[in-house]
């Protein structure tokens, strides 16, 4: 998995990672070929990222 490898993560801790936001609609597989396996951002995981960057914003933000 290209993900994988640029989540700078173990495979381990990937796949719990991974297989919890499959498992809670964040993410969805769209195609699984006998090749390869697809997958994509949902709503609900765009709602998720969007939260995520506001708390990041806010955690790094200099002004207080």
């Amino acid at each position: 998995m290209r993900v994988m490898y640029k989540s700078n993560l173990n495979f381990e801790r990937f796949n719990s990672y991974f297989y919890d936001l499959l498992k809670k609609g964040f993410i969805e597989e769209i195609n699984k070929s006998q090749s390869r396996e697809e997958y994509k951002i949902t709503e609900r995981g765009k709602t998720l990222l969007d939260v995520l960057k506001k708390a990041e914003a806010i955690f790094f933000s200099t002004d207080y």
